[in-house]
């Protein structure tokens, strides 16, 4: 239910609480998130838009949240790049539906309702807590590195 760039958003910003010692670059963000760069740079750009990630060009620079994790929700985030709308009138237009949704339509605003519920509540911070089985963004590895899962040689 959400697009392809909130999720790159959330990734970046989950990356970016877990990592907050200095600014990232996109590139280095686009790594450890498995984000194109290209793409990536352009959805910080929107998320430094909207208020909720500071940018410094220049030698040292780069990307840092704009306010603590556990001021930041979810929803900020999604609805920064690709906002999620309530239904309040017939998409289509229909005069027959005036003043009520379709049974179609209203089923999808529960659903966006729902959502929005959910992730109001969810502060980022949730997402980097280091008690939780799985690491934030389910165990980063950079590139090159073993997964973890070794075997044994036989003998």
């Amino acid at each position: 239910m959400i697009s392809q760039t909130t999720e790159y958003a959330l990734r970046a910003v989950v990356w970016l609480a877990a990592n907050p010692e200095k600014p990232l670059t996109a590139q280095q963000i686009a790594e450890a998130t498995r984000v194109p760069a290209g793409y990536l740079a352009k959805v910080l750009q929107g998320l430094s838009r909207a208020g909720l990630l500071n940018s410094q060009r220049g030698l040292g620079g780069g990307f840092t949240l704009a306010k603590a994790p556990s001021a930041m929700t979810m929803w900020e985030v999604v609805q920064a790049v690709d906002p999620l709308k309530r239904i309040k009138d017939c998409p289509l237009g229909f005069e027959a539906h005036a003043g009520a949704l379709c049974l179609l339509h209203q089923q999808v605003d529960d659903a966006i309702a729902t959502i929005e519920k959910q992730f109001s509540s969810c502060k980022i911070s949730k997402l980097i807590d280091p008690n939780h089985a799985a690491a934030p963004l389910c165990a980063y590895q950079p590139k090159g590195s073993k997964t973890g899962s070794s075997r044994r040689s036989r003998r």
